[in-house]
């Protein structure tokens, strides 16, 4: 009873320590002070390489619309990093800020969207899917429902230090769609947070494709030589 007690005073603590010291009010990446709306200051996203143009994806004469917010260099390499490894969802939060707007400025229309899929093994690992909460955090802000259309079925090889052929043999039939009812005649937005060859992101495009699905778009935090 008594270590109950404790247990919630110190969370209660923890609570008032974080309204107390917040750092809502500092850029996410520096902690330099804001005084204005956003996360990051002026000097910060300035180390970020915007991309500007959309690009395809594309294998055996098949391919998908993608776009990336910028390119996995300076600052927006170190908000995945953040996101991905250190569970900063602030960080996440910035990103996702940026692909929304990205989505407003393109005028991307969709139905529903969803995500590149990890597996079991590496979401116990890491305890959630970056790209997930990428996927949740833009279909909240625009009233779009977050769809887990996919699902990783085969343990792959890290991507990282594979050449360009390696990766793409690396996921083949290494995801399935598991909504195969509610995937038929849909627009996608398939989110994920980096894309190198294109590799994944276009298996899973593929999947959902054959599955029925309208029509897919690809969009990424970062793209790197793609």
């Amino acid at each position: 009873m008594g270590n109950g007690i404790v247990k919630n005073l110190r969370f209660l603590w923890d609570c008032v320590l974080q309204v107390i010291y917040s750092t809502d009010e500092n850029c996410v990446l520096c902690g330099q002070d804001l005084f204005g709306e956003g996360f990051m200051c002026n000097d910060c996203e300035e180390r970020i390489r915007f991309c500007e143009d959309a690009f395809q994806v594309e294998r055996h004469g098949t391919s998908f619309n993608c776009y990336s917010i910028s390119y996995y260099s300076g600052g927006m390499m170190e908000l995945v990093l953040m996101l991905k490894y250190k569970s900063n969802f602030r960080a996440g939060e910035t990103i996702a800020n940026y692909m929304i707007k990205r989505i407003e400025k393109e005028k991307i229309e969709f139905d529903a969207v969803t995500y590149i899929p990890m597996s079991k093994k590496s979401l116990k690992k890491r305890g959630y899917n970056q790209s997930k909460y990428l996927a949740k955090t833009i279909g909240d802000a625009l009233n779009k429902p977050l769809v887990s259309y996919l699902c990783k079925i085969k343990d792959t090889k890290d991507q990282i230090g594979l050449s360009g052929n390696e990766r793409w043999n690396n996921v083949q039939e290494s995801f399935d769609v598991i909504d195969k009812i509610n995937v038929k005649n849909k627009n996608i937005l398939l989110v994920d947070d980096v894309i190198t060859t294109g590799a994944t992101a276009f298996s899973c495009a593929d999947q959902l494709m054959k599955k029925g699905a309208k029509k897919i778009t690809i969009l990424t935090a970062a793209k790197s030589k793609v």
